[in-house]
């Protein structure tokens, strides 16, 4: 695998099948191999691409516990993996087999204080993964439905980052089209936050962007 990435949090509803299926067309439509693995036992994903007779990139459910070490399974060197992760609360024995494997662990957050409190719960599944990791993971937050021009989302930054998160710099905004995005072809515009996130992780994985 080129690049892992994986959406965890411990809560359902959080944007993390969305945010996946979105950055997995953006990467497609950079030329890029591509596997999504739906990891979720509800299969949204699946769900999702049987509605559109299918996604123009690879997809595979695998909602069991040793997920993440049958990735190397699916993909060929030059792929980039996202894994859409089921809700830990509920399935916590597959959110740990897959983060024990994975490049990039991603809790997608929104700027509100009950969703910022919820991440001392997936802190404290981290620090059980790390300690059955090989090499470390590059973990942070994506902050998510940001409301634009509002403090909430530069206040939820601020106390994240005080807290000894790391956040993206790029944030997904509320916005009606995420919201209504199930069910539809996936397709994300340059200069969209999704493209502009699919940019940060090459990045932070020291794969070239496209200029």
């Amino acid at each position: 695998m080129r690049l892992s990435i994986a959406l965890a949090n411990t809560k359902p509803g959080v944007g993390k099948t969305t945010n996946s299926v979105l950055l997995a067309s953006r990467f497609h439509a950079l030329g890029h191999d591509v596997l999504l693995v739906d990891a979720d036992p509800a299969q949204s994903a699946l769900a999702w691409s049987d509605e559109v007779d299918g996604f123009a990139f690879k997809l595979i459910g695998l909602p069991t516990k040793d997920a993440g070490r049958r990735l190397a399974d699916y993909a060929n060197p030059d792929t980039i993996v996202i894994v859409d992760l089921p809700q830990a609360e509920d399935h916590g024995a597959i959110v740990r087999g897959v983060l024990r494997y994975v490049d990039e662990i991603t809790i997608p957050v929104a700027p509100s204080t009950i969703e910022i409190d919820r991440t001392s719960a997936i802190g404290d599944l981290l620090e059980e993964v790390a300690e059955v990791r090989r090499e470390p993971a590059r973990v942070a937050v994506l902050l998510n439905r940001v409301v634009a021009g509002a403090r909430s989302g530069r206040d939820a930054r601020e106390g994240l980052e005080a807290s000894g998160w790391n956040v993206l710099d790029t944030q997904i905004p509320r916005r009606e089209a995420y919201a209504l995005a199930y069910g539809a072809p996936p397709e994300v515009s340059p200069g969209d936050p999704v493209a502009l996130l699919a940019d940060e992780y090459l990045t932070r994985a020291g794969i070239e962007v496209a200029a």
